[in-house]
């Protein structure tokens, strides 16, 4: 598979208080770093997860990627073309070829207008004028199993299944070569879920589109992906293939997810692994290795020293960032 979007040394940061605020109280730095020199690539056709806590810096990415969020330092690669720092005109053909679900399926969803208006929006941003909105709505609905008088309808007439299809049919619209899906099951019915994943593999096998997966459902990582990386306060400290990371995870951090994965089989012995302590604020990030505040096998080189990318011996593009890997 030939590589679609390389990301590198991917960095955002937020303000925190205002320049006056800011020299009032003495403040030298008051920004937060939600994502720190991330770097990944994902190949045409690929599946590739984000997997971490609420607040890890997975959305600050994909939305960073789209163009929704601006990139402090970095770069965006594209199909070859470096489009991070293009003005919006000139990413407009580059944008044209992404597309997002994002993670509340009916706040996502302009309730003033209908179904087919919202599936109308895509053609009418990139200046598709000579479309015949009715049909191209009709299609969409089909493609993602929707009656096509679901188009007359709005969005609070919609259950949360109806409406992440309808926003599945909007961002395929106009057959995008990667989606970004946040949080795709996100508030959905257990069977309901399988039903949009299933939904997604099909079209993806369908139209060859890579997919970007945002979530903290590691169920839903497994079945559908080929390679995942986790985030800890803005860092990938694991990355590579799904099948390898869940059978030999190296950082204590993704030992612990993994640990706390639900199990449906009620004979399965569990092995929990508990994470003592809260997740450090990013305001105060630890020295060293930032997770040595809640790791069970942190010693004194950690506390001092940031670790470096390391990289299993059989597996090179399984990385990771850990002194004392397992």
């Amino acid at each position: 598979m030939s590589g679609l979007l390389r990301v590198q040394d991917l960095s955002v940061r937020f303000r925190t208080m205002g320049s006056l605020k800011a020299l009032a109280t003495g403040t030298k730095d008051p920004y937060i770093d939600a994502a720190c020199g991330v770097s990944f690539d994902i190949r045409k056709g690929e599946t590739l997860a984000l997997v971490g806590e609420s607040g890890s810096g997975k959305s600050t990415i994909a939305r960073t990627v789209i163009g929704l969020q601006r990139a402090t330092s970095g770069s965006i690669i594209f199909d070859g073309q470096e489009i991070g720092a293009l003005s919006g005109s000139e990413r407009k053909p580059y944008l044209r070829r992404m597309a997002m679900m994002f993670q509340d399926p009916i706040a996502s969803l302009s309730p003033r207008l209908t179904v087919r208006s919202l599936l109308g929006e895509p053609f009418r941003i990139h200046g598709l004028r000579d479309i015949d909105a009715a049909a191209e709505a009709a299609r969409l609905l089909r493609m993602v199993g929707l009656p096509e008088d679901f188009a007359c309808r709005y969005p609070h007439q919609l259950s949360g299944g109806q409406a992440r299809r309808v926003g599945i049919a909007r961002a395929l619209a106009l057959n995008p070569d990667l989606l970004i899906a946040d949080e795709p099951t996100a508030g959905l019915d257990v069977s309901v879920q399988g039903e949009v994943l299933n939904l997604l593999a099909r079209l993806q096998n369908e139209l060859g589109m890579a997919i970007l997966i945002i979530t903290h459902n590691l169920n839903v990582v497994r079945h559908m992906t080929d390679r995942m990386a986790i985030m800890y306060l803005g860092r990938f400290i694991e990355v590579g293939s799904t099948e390898l990371i869940f059978e030999h995870p190296r950082h204590p951090y993704t030992q612990a997810l993994l640990a706390a994965n639900p199990d449906p089989d009620p004979d399965a012995v569990l092995n929990r692994i508990e994470l003592k302590g809260e997740v450090p604020s990013l305001m105060r990030r630890p020295t060293g290795c930032e997770f040595h505040t809640r790791c069970r096998y942190a010693q004194d080189i950690c506390r001092r020293v940031f670790p470096d990318h390391s990289t299993s011996s059989d597996h090179t593009e399984h990385s990771f960032r850990c002194h004392f890997p397992a």
